[in-house]
């Protein structure tokens, strides 16, 4: 697989499917509309921040906010590439499903989704630390 894919893939291993695991319970009780109101927010804030940071860059000293071109497909909107769009997009909807199920399996009791919610998280801290660990440390921006 090529390199510029990478982000593409974790951001596919890290939020959908979690989202696919947990909507499977939780989507009749999604309301489209509030979701897409928050997913919007949250995109355009964070889409402001990650404009401001990466110009702001390296005029200061502690600077560390950039992204490796060569892990994206090469689109860019404003000067980000299009996965950071797509990261506040998963992201926002990853939060609120996790909240769904959480909220669901505490009204219910339903045993199953008190398994389900800790191996979405594992599932998650792993989807994040192998594709870290095994990458070359030079592309790495911490340790």
């Amino acid at each position: 697989m090529s390199k510029k894919y990478s982000y593409l893939l974790s951001l596919t291993l890290v939020f959908i499917i979690p989202v696919l695991v947990s909507g499977y319970f939780v989507l009749p009780s999604i309301k489209p509309q509030t979701l897409t109101v928050f997913v919007l927010l949250v995109t355009i804030v964070g889409s402001l921040w990650d404009l401001w940071a990466t110009r702001h860059g390296k005029r200061d000293p502690v600077w560390i906010w950039a992204f490796n071109h060569k892990d994206t497909i090469g689109i860019r909107l404003l000067g980000l590439p299009i996965e950071e769009y797509l990261f506040y997009i998963f992201s926002s909807v990853y939060v609120v499903f996790i909240w769904k199920t959480i909220e669901l399996a505490s009204e219910t009791g339903n045993g199953d989704l008190y398994l389900i919610i800790p191996a979405l998280g594992v599932w998650t801290l792993i989807s994040i630390a192998i594709p870290y660990k095994l990458s070359p440390k030079r592309d790495r921006m911490i340790g």
